[in-house]
């Protein structure tokens, strides 16, 4: 792959720790060009069924549904954590 991906970790959340949305952008431009795909980094199954996997998304759409979920607990069938 041209462009394999971009780990956002909780730091985005704390400007005062060195990561921020705008710093992501600046270091991968072509996050504005390409459509995206935004999903937690842990080995879940059924994740597309738990509503944990974001496809087809612009930058601005995909980091508003990980800020929405980043950080808050999340229930993937019987298992909340």
């Amino acid at each position: 792959y041209a462009n394999p991906g971009v780990l956002i970790t909780p730091d985005v959340l704390d400007r005062t720790t060195g990561q921020t949305w705008e710093m992501i952008l600046d270091e991968n431009p072509w996050l504005k060009d390409q459509k995206l795909v935004a999903k937690p980094d842990q080995l879940i199954k059924r994740r597309g069924k738990a509503g944990l996997i974001a496809i087809n998304k612009t930058f601005d759409e995909a980091k508003a549904w990980v800020s929405e979920r980043m950080c808050k607990e999340q229930k993937v069938e019987s298992v909340t954590g």
